[in-house]
C-alpha cells in the first residue's frame, strides 16, 4: 500500500526543498528575480485563500505530510508551485507561438501534472477532499491560475534552464504515474 511508509513521506518537504535549490543554482538571469518571490507567495497565497473558503478549488484540508502550516496551509505548498511554474514555464518558452498561447501550454502542462498528483496525494494524505472525488473546479482553477502566472513569465521572457526544467518536469510526471499504477 502507498500510504505505508512514513519514513518516505516525511522526506516530501526535503524533496521539494531539493528540486527547488537544483532549479535555483542553475538559474541564471537574475534580473527578474522577483518572479520567484510572487510565484511563491501567489502559489501559497491561492492554497491559503483555498483551504480556509472553499474557493477556487473546492473544499479541502491539508494532511501532515507536507510540513509546517500557515492559515492551515502548508508553507512547501508555495515551493511546489514555484517549482513547477519554473519547469512547466521553461518548457513552454522553448515552443514557438506568442507568449499568451505559452502561458497556456504552461497551464496546461500544470493542470495534466495535477491530474497525476491528485489521486497519489489523497492516498499518501497530502489533502483531503470533501467530496467523493476531486471537484472540475479544482482543474479549472489549476489552468487559470497556473496560466495567469505563466503569462507573466512568458512576457518577461525569462532566460530559464530548460534542461533542468525538462528533468523536474519528467521525473514529477514519472514519479507520480508509476504511483498511480502501484
Amino acid at each position: 500500500m502507498l500510504g505505508d511508509s512514513q519514513e518516505f513521506l516525511s522526506l516530501t518537504p526535503l524533496n521539494l526543498l531539493l528540486t527547488l535549490l537544483i532549479i535555483l543554482i542553475n538559474h541564471h538571469d537574475w534580473k527578474n528575480w522577483w518572479i520567484f518571490l510572487l510565484s511563491y507567495l501567489a502559489g501559497l497565497g491561492i492554497e491559503i485563500i483555498g483551504v480556509n473558503t472553499g474557493w477556487p478549488f473546492g473544499e479541502y484540508v491539508y494532511g501532515p505530510v507536507l510540513g509546517p502550516k500557515i492559515f492551515s496551509t502548508p508553507l512547501m505548498i508555495g515551493v511546489n508551485w514555484l517549482m513547477l511554474l519554473y519547469a512547466t514555464n521553461a518548457i513552454a518558452k522553448s515552443l514557438s507561438g506568442h507568449w499568451i498561447l505559452r502561458a497556456a501550454i504552461a497551464g496546461a502542462l500544470m493542470t495534466f501534472l495535477d491530474l497525476l498528483i491528485e489521486p497519489v496525494a489523497i492516498k499518501l494524505d497530502f489533502w483531503t477532499w470533501s467530496a467523493d472525488s476531486v471537484p472540475l473546479a479544482n482543474y479549472f482553477s489549476w489552468f487559470v491560475i497556473a496560466t495567469l502566472l505563466s503569462a507573466v513569465w512568458q512576457r518577461l521572457q525569462i532566460d530559464m534552464n530548460r534542461k533542468i526544467a525538462v528533468a523536474v518536469f519528467g521525473v514529477q510526471m514519472g514519479f507520480f504515474l508509476i504511483l498511480n499504477f502501484a
